[in-house]
């Protein structure tokens, strides 16, 4: 008798679980201590099909309190590679496309 084994990978909880972990992680390596709570909040999961051009990003400005909890500070990112900024048709959600960054222990790197 034969058989087909067919390996379906993990299931969608299993991937969240996956997921949260290494998110946890992240913030752990970036804020350099793990994190007070976590917040659920609603988040538009799909790229719609159509977006309109902005333009490029060349860098973020933002507020943060990594490496010192509870202390914020803004920090300033100059992108080298630069990555497309777009957003809906309806202008109401801005999308980072492209680039070439990471998100590490010193910052936001690329």
């Amino acid at each position: 008798m034969g058989y087909l084994l067919v390996n379906r990978g993990p299931t969608e909880s299993e991937r969240c679980e996956t997921d949260f972990k290494s998110a946890r992680t992240l913030f752990d390596t970036f804020h350099s201590f793990p994190p007070a709570i976590v917040i659920r909040e609603p988040c538009r999961r799909v790229i719609p099909k159509v977006l309109v051009h902005v333009g490029e990003l060349r860098g973020l400005i933002y507020r943060s309190d990594k490496g010192q909890k509870g202390r914020p500070q803004t920090y300033i990112h100059f992108m080298e590679n630069a990555p497309r900024l777009a957003c809906d048709p309806a202008g109401k959600q801005l999308y980072i496309i492209g680039g070439n960054y990471r998100v590490t222990a010193r910052g936001i790197d690329g």
